[in-house]
């Protein structure tokens, strides 16, 4: 088992690991999150994980249940007993998927969609309380170079992975 001083020499070579810090700093948005959605005036207690699948459904108007579990990279179980949550929470509903027999297509109830236009204003204060350490170039710069490895990562159906998932 490693001491303490052992430890305390890997931290600068994590800090040096793209992989670790894009990870980490994934943890921390969600955190982050997470303390803006327990904002007592929000009318619904939810999770980050919770407001981005309304987040989502609000964007893009209905969703399949697959397709936010790609996106936001939850398994199917775990996006199943979500949708419950929501459902039982009356801000999504159901409804068949007219593409596709076996399928559903989320939508918010008007429930969701006063509770997501409450939301929305406090992830973005989340987000921004992110990025404060970073001046306007810097976060310009990190845009930048995610963006650039994210679309070469995407291919030729970019908008389409990053609308449902890459899974």
């Amino acid at each position: 088992m490693s001491n303490l001083s052992e430890k305390s020499e890997l931290f600068p070579l994590l800090l040096d690991n793209l992989g670790f810090l894009i990870g980490r700093t994934g943890h921390i948005k969600d955190r982050l999150l997470e303390r803006y959605m327990a904002y007592p005036a929000l009318a619904e207690e939810i999770t980050a994980t919770q407001a981005k699948v309304l987040f989502q459904i609000y964007k893009f108007q209905s969703y399949r249940p697959s397709d936010i579990g790609k996106m936001l990279n939850v398994d199917k179980s775990n996006i199943t007993r979500m949708v419950e949550r929501l459902e039982k929470k009356d801000l999504i509903q159901r409804q068949p998927d007219p593409e596709d027999r076996r399928s559903f297509l989320l939508y918010l109830t008007d429930k969701g969609r006063a509770l997501v236009e409450q939301a929305v204003p406090l992830a973005m204060n989340a987000l921004a309380e992110l990025e404060q350490v970073l001046n306007e170039e810097e976060q310009a710069q990190l845009r930048h170079c995610l963006r650039k490895i994210v679309t070469a990562h995407s291919g030729a159906e970019c908008p389409t992975h990053l609308v449902k998932g890459t899974k």
